[in-house]
C-alpha cells in the first residue's frame, strides 16, 4: 500500500509535470512521464512485483485502443471532409440558411438536440461542430466562445442522453437505473441549460455580428471546389451510423471512405494529394479558415493516451486509492458536505487518470456503500454526473477534452471559460444538495414539533 505521504508526492508530481508541459507548450506526454515514473517507483516500493506491474501497464494500455482509434480517425476525417469539399459546402450553405445573429446560441441548441439523439459527444461535435466553427471563422465571430457553446451542447447529451455510454456507465456504477436517476438529475440539467442559453443569447446580442448594418461575408470556396449536395454524403453516413449505434470508429471509417470517393469524383483529388492532406492536414494559403491538422500532429497525443492508460492500469489493478475512500466521505454530516467531498474526489481522479470512465467507475463503486448509509443512491448519480463526468471536457490533458479540442481546433483552455454548461453544473449540484438539506431539516423539525404537540 502506498503511504499517504507517497500518494501526496505522486499526485503533486503528476500535476506539476502536466502543468509544466502545458504552459511550456511541450508535448504533454513528457510532463506525464514524471507522474508515471513516481507512481511506478512508489508502487514497487510498496511491494508490488515487476510482473504484476507489467501486467497492469499492459492492461491499461490495451484499454486505450478505442480512444487511440477515435483520435487517429478524427485526425483523418477533418482533412478528408475539407479536401473533398464537404466542409466548404456546409459552411457555404450554412451562411445562406442560418441567421448569424444568434449563431453562438443556435450552436449550443443544435449540438444539445443532436447529442441527446445520438448520445455521443465526439460524433456530434464532428458532424455539427466542424462546419459551425468554420462558419464562425468566416463571420469573424470569436472562436473560443463559439467553441464553448459547441462543447457545452454536446455534453448535454453525453451526460444526460439515455443513449450515452457515459450515462449508462453512471447508472451501473452507482447501482441504480437510467429511469431512476433521471428525475434526480433534471433540476441541475434544466438550470445549467437555462444558464447557458442566457449567457450565449446575451453574448450574441452584444456581438458585432449582430449589428444590422453588417453584411454577410462572401467566400471564394466555389473557386477552389465543385460544390454539390453530393458532398453531404459523408455527413449523412456519420450521423446515420451513430443513429444505428454502430461503433464510433466504424462510423468514422465509413465517413472517411465516402469523403475520399466523393472528393476524388467531384474535386479530382489525386492519390498523392490525399496522402498529403491526411498525413499533414489541409493547407491552402488562399483559404486560411479551412486549415486543418493531419495524423502527423496527433502522434504525441497518441503517446499521451498510452501513458495515461498505463497510469490508469496501475491505479486500478493495484487498488492504490481504495484505502483512502472511507476517509473522504465517512464523516460527511450533510448531503451538501458529502456532495463537495464526492465532487472534489471525482475531479481529482479526472486530473490524475486522464479519462472519463475511471473517475465515474471509481467514485460510484467505491463511495456507494458509504453514500447510501445516509443518502439515496440516485443523488450520488447526480453528483458524479455534475462533477467527475463533465470535468473530463475541462481538463487540458484529459483524453476526452483532447478529442474535443482536436475536432474543433480550439485550445481547451481557451474554450473552457465559455463552456457554461460544464462549469455551472458543479456549483448547481452543491446548491441543490444544500436546498435538500434545508428541506430535510425543516421536515424533521416539523415532525418533532408534531410529536411534542401530541
Amino acid at each position: 500500500m502506498i503511504r499517504p505521504l507517497q500518494l501526496g508526492i505522486m499526485i503533486s508530481l503528476t500535476m506539476a509535470g502536466l502543468l509544466l508541459a502545458y504552459f511550456m507548450h511541450i508535448p504533454l506526454a513528457f510532463g506525464f512521464l514524471i507522474g508515471l515514473g513516481s507512481l511506478i517507483f512508489f508502487t514497487i516500493q510498496a511491494g508490488t512485483s515487476w510482473s504484476t506491474l507489467g501486467r497492469s501497464i499492459k492492461s491499461g494500455i490495451l484499454h486505450t485502443k478505442e480512444v487511440v482509434w477515435i483520435l487517429l480517425l478524427v485526425s483523418l476525417i477533418i482533412p478528408a471532409w475539407t479536401e473533398s469539399g464537404t466542409i466548404p459546402y456546409l459552411i457555404e450553405q450554412g451562411l445562406q440558411l442560418i441567421d448569424p445573429t444568434y449563431l453562438v446560441t443556435l450552436s449550443f441548441v443544435f449540438c444539445a438536440v443532436v447529442s441527446m439523439i445520438l448520445g455521443t459527444s465526439t460524433g456530434t461535435l464532428s458532424a455539427i461542430g466542424i462546419p459551425l466553427i468554420g462558419m464562425g471563422a468566416v463571420l469573424q465571430i470569436p472562436l473560443p466562445p463559439l467553441a464553448g457553446a459547441l462543447v457545452s451542447g454536446v455534453f448535454v447529451g453525453d451526460r444526460t442522453s439515455p443513449f450515452s455510454s457515459a450515462h449508462q456507465l453512471l447508472a451501473s456504477s452507482t447501482g441504480t437505473t437510467v429511469r431512476k436517476q433521471y428525475p434526480k438529475m433534471m433540476p441541475t440539467t434544466i438550470a445549467a441549460v437555462l444558464c447557458s442559453l442566457s449567457f450565449y443569447w446575451i453574448f450574441d446580442l452584444r456581438g458585432d455580428w449582430n449589428a444590422q448594418h453588417v453584411t454577410m461575408p462572401t467566400t471564394n470556396f466555389s473557386a477552389h471546389f465543385e460544390l454539390s449536395p453530393w458532398l453531404l454524403i459523408p455527413v449523412i453516413i456519420l450521423l446515420g451510423a451513430n443513429v444505428f449505434r454502430l461503433k464510433t470508429k466504424y462510423a468514422f471509417l465509413l465517413s472517411i471512405a465516402a469523403s475520399i470517393i466523393v472528393g476524388t469524383w467531384l474535386q479530382q483529388v489525386s492519390f498523392v494529394d490525399w496522402l498529403h492532406a491526411l498525413w499533414s492536414g489541409y493547407n491552402l494559403a488562399e483559404l486560411p479558415s479551412l486549415h486543418t491538422k493531419g495524423m502527423l500532429q496527433m502522434l504525441d497525443l497518441v503517446l499521451l493516451i498510452a501513458l495515461a492508460g498505463a497510469y490508469n492500469g496501475i491505479l486500478e489493478k493495484t487498488g492504490t486509492l481504495q484505502p483512502y475512500m472511507e476517509k473522504i466521505l465517512g464523516t460527511a454530516p450533510s448531503m451538501s458536505s458529502g456532495t463537495l467531498r464526492t465532487g472534489l474526489f471525482g475531479i481529482i481522479l479526472g486530473l490524475l487518470s486522464c479519462t472519463q470512465t475511471l473517475p465515474i467507475m471509481m467514485t460510484g463503486r467505491n463511495l456507494l456503500p458509504l453514500w447510501e448509509r445516509k443518502f439515496p443512491r440516485e443523488h450520488l448519480s447526480r453528483v458524479i454526473a455534475d462533477t467527475a463526468l463533465i470535468a473530463a471536457a475541462m481538463i487540458p490533458w484529459n483524453l476526452l477534452a483532447v478529442l474535443c479540442g482536436t475536432i474543433i481546433g480550439i485550445p481547451i483552455a481557451s474554450y473552457v471559460p465559455y463552456a457554461i454548461f460544464l462549469w455551472s453544473l458543479p456549483l448547481l449540484t452543491v446548491i441543490t444538495s444544500y436546498i435538500i438539506d434545508l428541506v430535510n431539516k425543516k421536515r424533521i423539525s416539523s415532525s418533532r414539533q408534531n410529536e411534542l404537540s401530541q
